[in-house]
């Protein structure tokens, strides 16, 4: 005999339409089902306990259901049936639902009849345009030794020593000095704006773009002097049209000393022997690095072209769980370095306002290039193996340096198993459209001197849906 949860329901189903392209399914499970359902439940529960008097599993039905916990009984009964009634309600309704439904607590009436609700966001249509025979340029940039000998020379500085300046050395551009500074307006001294013990690398301060130019020439302990005039619309109202004077005394100095790029400074920073070796591996990472930005840049130029010849309405209320989700994460990470969002917002002079509508746009974009590529991975009959889930698991686990069931259980826990699916999804839509494409290649002259990293092999950028 077939279960309740084998047997086909035929519900009633009443469609709400909602804002932000949301739709509501009043579901109704007529009693017969519900009765069949309450009949296993009941069959599974004498089963499974003693009635005295009796072998278990022979006890009076009557008997039987006067031991059971009614609330509990009723709960086993809707969750043996709500996934099948709700499956059954999409196909009903005929309607293609864009992600899991927010489900009601079902109710059971004195009839046996089940009701409950499900909130939908409808998968919108999509018209697609030509997503196979693109045309893409494949813009490998062209590696100079004046590239590899800029790496080399960053290394070289990451790898400086640091000696203390003498009283009667001078401040020069590039060391690191400590100063104490006096703000004076109006003659007077603002202690507010005074500071002990700053910090700053001479000609790349953050804070005073003068004090880059008044401290070169500066020997410990003497006294050098900058004005700063603020402008009308200053947020300190005391300061606003002023000229401050700044007093800034050296307390301590030092200067960066690199080392010889030779043979011995090789065998420091890496594995080889000689500084021609170490010369040929910087190349090498180099032109890796090159290639996966070539490779990244072609996605992208396939991304926008599918998306830009797609035509639909994103959904609203994806965009806003989506910029929920990015405001929450910023949120999190600004805790985890003792920030609040405002203090952050502060920092970027923005109102909360013009920020989260520069989220929200970004978010609508995204969804709109995640939906795009969905369409063409249903079309195209994509799909994420097991064998690749795990693969990636094992990846994510070596580069974080934990157990592989480590990370699948706190990805289960927080949610990111789904995301990593969706990411390994679209990476495998994206490459079909790179397998379907025409690409052309060039190698082009460096624009400008990029920045890189040259003690380790280059890392595979990311290739989730981006705009550049």
């Amino acid at each position: 005999m077939s279960s309740p949860a084998e047997q086909e329901l035929d519900v009633q189903v009443e469609i709400k339409e909602l804002e932000g392209g949301q739709v509501e399914l009043q579901v109704t499970v007529p009693p017969e089902p519900v009765q069949r359902a309450r009949e296993q439940v009941l069959k599974a529960f004498a089963a499974r306990v003693n009635v005295p008097g009796f072998r278990r599993g022979k006890a009076p039905r009557a008997l039987v259901e006067r031991m059971v916990d009614q609330d509990a009984l009723k709960e086993q009964i809707t969750e043996s049936l709500v996934e099948k009634a709700y499956e059954a309600a999409i196909e009903k309704a005929e309607v293609e639902p864009l992600n899991r439904a927010q489900i009601s607590e079902p109710e059971l009436g004195d009839d046996w009849t089940m009701t409950f609700s499900a909130t939908i966001t409808r998968r919108p249509p999509i018209e697609l345009g030509e997503y196979k025979g693109l045309k893409a340029t494949r813009r490998v940039t062209k590696v100079t030794d004046e590239q590899v000998a800029a790496e080399l020379e960053r290394v070289r500085e990451r790898r400086a020593a640091f000696a203390e300046l003498d009283e009667g050395t001078e401040v020069e551009p590039s060391d690191y000095a400590v100063v104490d500074y006096d703000m004076l307006v109006d003659g007077e001294k603002r202690e507010d704006s005074s500071v002990q013990g700053y910090p700053l690398e001479v000609g790349a301060d953050q804070l005073f773009a003068e004090m880059n130019e008044a401290l070169p020439g500066t020997k410990i302990g003497e006294t050098c002097e900058f004005e700063v005039t603020y402008p009308e619309d200053h947020s300190d109202e005391s300061l606003r049209g002023k000229t401050a004077t700044f007093k800034v005394t050296v307390k301590e100095a030092r200067r960066r000393q690199l080392p010889e790029l030779d043979d011995e400074f090789a065998k420091a920073v890496s594995d080889l022997e000689t500084m021609e070796e170490l010369r040929q591996r910087v190349r090498e990472n180099l032109e890796a690095m090159s290639n996966a930005m070539a490779d990244d840049d072609v996605r992208q130029q396939l991304i926008r072209q599918v998306t830009e010849a797609a035509k639909l309405d994103v959904p609203e209320s994806v965009v806003g769980r989506e910029v929920d989700r990015r405001i929450d994460d910023v949120e999190q990470e600004l805790d985890r370095r003792g920030l609040t969002l405002p203090q952050y917002l502060q920092n970027l002079q923005r109102s909360f306002k013009d920020w989260r509508a520069d989220i929200e746009s970004d978010a609508r974009a995204a969804a709109r290039r995640a939906l795009v590529l969905d369409e063409i991975g249903t079309r195209e009959d994509v799909k994420v193996t097991e064998e690749e889930i795990h693969e990636e698991m094992h990846r994510v686990a070596e580069a974080q340096e934990i157990k592989e069931d480590e990370i699948h259980e706190r990805f289960s826990e927080s949610g990111e198993l789904s995301r990593l699916i969706t990411r390994l999804y679209h990476r495998k839509i994206v490459q079909f459209l790179m397998d379907n494409a025409e690409i052309t290649e060039e190698e082009v002259e460096p624009e400008a001197e990029d920045e890189t990293a040259a003690e380790a092999p280059a890392e595979q950028p990311e290739d989730e849906p981006k705009e550049e």
